[in-house]
């Protein structure tokens, strides 16, 4: 993403854009989730070649196969096909993900509102850069992850404190 794509805030200023230089297929959730998608697959399947169902029955069991396959490795696919179209940025208030498969689809994050920034080194020096809460942007794939993880922490105190109040130390009396 570079900065000419940000609608930038007044005054906000971008200090790193980039991409996923790795993507990966597999992700610690998939270890839970294709299983199971491979199982209700596997579920749905027998029941549409033993039962022979029809009508109702036949259409749950159809978006049932359709969600297992989906789970066992649609999407994986998705989100590495997604990651292809990705792009980051962080600013001097907000972190930035540009991404979609078909429809670019942008979601950002206040700096200030982000706890520590946690990285899970990757392949290739590569990781992944999350921040414990849940709905916050997470950096998959980024390249030179430590050092985007120490921008992040710096930007994220810089942030925080900009919005603490002053201090109390000095009262008109």
């Amino acid at each position: 993403m570079s900065a000419g794509e940000i609608d930038l805030l007044p005054g906000e200023r971008v200090l790193w854009a980039g991409e996923p230089v790795q993507r990966p297929l597999y992700v610690a959730a998939d270890g839970v989730i294709a299983p199971a998608g491979l199982v209700l697959a596997a579920a749905a399947l027998w029941f549409l070649l033993t039962k022979q169902p029809s009508g109702p029955t036949m259409a749950l069991t159809v978006v049932a196969l359709v969600l297992g396959l989906y789970g066992a490795a649609g999407r994986s696919i998705v989100r590495y096909l997604a990651l292809g179209r990705t792009t980051y940025a962080v600013t001097d208030s907000r972190i930035i993900a540009r991404s979609g498969l078909f429809r670019q689809k942008e979601r950002s994050s206040e700096l200030a509102g982000l706890s520590e920034p946690v990285l899970k080194p990757g392949p290739s020096r590569t990781g992944t850069i999350t921040f414990g809460g849940s709905g916050a942007v997470t950096l998959m794939g980024v390249g030179e992850p430590k050092r985007v993880r120490d921008l992040l922490t710096k930007a994220i105190d810089e942030a925080k404190a900009r919005q603490a109040p002053p201090e109390a130390g000095s009262s008109a009396a």
